[in-house]
């Protein structure tokens, strides 16, 4: 059994001297390819709404560590493919995010602002990744545009609704095969007895990380 599995609990000393304290700061909530998942992993993510998880500030749900893990999946598919992105692009994504307002608030929290980067990082990836991997191959016809609508006349602003729906429909379905194969392939294990709701052990304020 992994270490981590049986503390299930990371702890840190800080101060000086004779001052020393020792503080919670996070739990083990699961382990991904051999690399554990924290609580405050998926805490900021959802605080930054990333990953597909919605900004919100109540307990971590366990449906929210579901999504957390299957983006952990396209951006470790995306690494491997090699999906790149640059310091440039995270940076346009920090400011978009909040930029200087969002470090404030990072930094109120105690959480390192170079870990919020990873994480828009990351999320710029998987991005990229499902725009080479499914968009770029969901093609809508005509017909299939046709076929949704019905009889009768239809407007070019409905029709193009109509295709952007279809579309990401098609994308939305080709993703969740890919991921159902990915849950078989690489091995996702919670943690024995663990299960949320969890308080989030930190929590930013409303607007924090939007995009």
């Amino acid at each position: 059994m992994r270490a981590w599995w049986v503390a299930a609990l990371l702890l840190s000393i800080t101060g000086t001297g004779h001052a020393a304290e020792v503080h919670l700061l996070d739990t083990v909530v699961a382990e991904i390819a051999s690399r554990p998942v924290t609580l405050s992993d998926v805490a900021l993510a959802r605080a930054l709404g990333r990953f597909g998880l919605e900004p919100a500030t109540g307990p971590i749900t366990d449906a929210e560590l579901a999504k957390y893990l299957d983006a952990q999946l396209a951006a470790r598919e995306a690494r491997q493919l090699a999906v790149e992105v640059s310091a440039a692009d995270v940076d346009r994504a920090w400011d978009k995010a909040g930029g200087a307002a969002l470090a404030a608030q990072l930094a109120e929290a105690g959480v390192d602002p170079a870990w919020a980067r990873r994480i828009l990082e990351d999320d710029v990836r998987i991005e990229r990744f499902v725009d080479l991997r499914f968009r770029t191959f969901a093609f809508v016809t005509d017909f299939d545009v046709d076929e949704a609508l019905g009889p009768g006349e239809h407007d070019e602003a409905t029709r193009a609704r109509t295709r952007d729906r279809l579309r990401d429909d098609m994308i939305a379905r080709a993703l969740a095969t890919w991921k159902d194969d990915a849950r078989q392939r690489i091995p996702i294990r919670l943690v024995p007895g663990v299960t949320g709701p969890w308080s989030a052990p930190f929590t930013l304020s409303p607007g924090a990380g939007a995009r």
